[in-house]
């Protein structure tokens, strides 16, 4: 096993899910007809690679809690559960708001023995006050909520921590797309996230990835001052 994702993979196949809701690895190109050079359990959750960053963030960041919106089948949850699981700390609370999908992603965080690190929520996140700070957070829901879950959330980031938002593109829909509406399907920037990003709240950054991942980085009072030396 040389990568993160052949242990999950491995992890996730040595018991049968009643489902039939194991694990197996594809190119990302399959479902475009094209060949790639990312890797995908599916189309619809993360890409093996950024499942694989998303680990490398919790083993470097050490965070105490992440949240995650929109679960689907719990592989995104799965890699960072793992990385909280090697550190020996952290916690990944996890939403979805589908009650069959959510039952998929249960059975999987219960056979990689990661009920420890991973609590699974049935619940849409539009209703959710959480009880804590976040360190780090991923959005990947609908991608039409996303923009707001920022907005609805940004104040249970902690400073200094990360957010990213999964199938979102440096141009971030902002885009005319033939046959929609304009920025389709994300919808406008909100006016708070543009201030954020304009006066230096949130510091974003993006991956040219095939589904598309951007960052945002929420400064902190330690950060140093660019611009004041003496």
């Amino acid at each position: 096993m040389n990568t993160i994702t052949d242990r999950l993979n491995f992890l996730d196949n040595k018991s049968h899910d009643e489902g039939n809701m194991n694990l197996a690895v594809h190119n990302e190109g399959e479902w475009s007809g094209t060949q790639s050079n990312y890797s995908a359990f599916n189309d619809a959750g993360v890409e093996c690679e950024t499942g694989e960053f998303l680990y490398g963030m919790v083993r470097l960041l050490k965070p105490q809690n992440i949240l995650e919106t929109g679960t689907h089948w719990g592989i995104g949850a799965s890699y960072m559960g793992m990385a909280c699981k090697d550190n020996g700390l952290g916690h990944v609370d996890t939403y979805e708001f589908l009650s069959e999908i959510h039952q998929v992603a249960k059975r999987r965080i219960e056979r990689l023995e990661l009920t420890g690190e991973v609590s699974t929520h049935l619940q849409d996140v539009g209703t959710l006050t959480p009880a804590h700070q976040y360190q780090l957070m991923f959005l990947d829901t609908e991608p039409q909520t996303r923009f707001g879950e920022l907005v609805r959330f940004f104040d249970y980031l902690a400073e200094g921590g990360f957010v990213f938002i999964h199938d979102l593109h440096r141009h971030m829909h902002q885009i005319h797309t033939e046959g929609h509406e304009f920025a389709w399907p994300y919808g406008k920037i909100p006016f708070p996230m543009q201030q954020w990003v304009q006066s230096g709240q949130l510091r974003p950054f993006h991956f040219s990835t095939p589904r598309g991942l951007t960052g945002f980085y929420k400064v902190s009072p330690d950060d140093y001052k660019w611009g004041n030396q003496a």
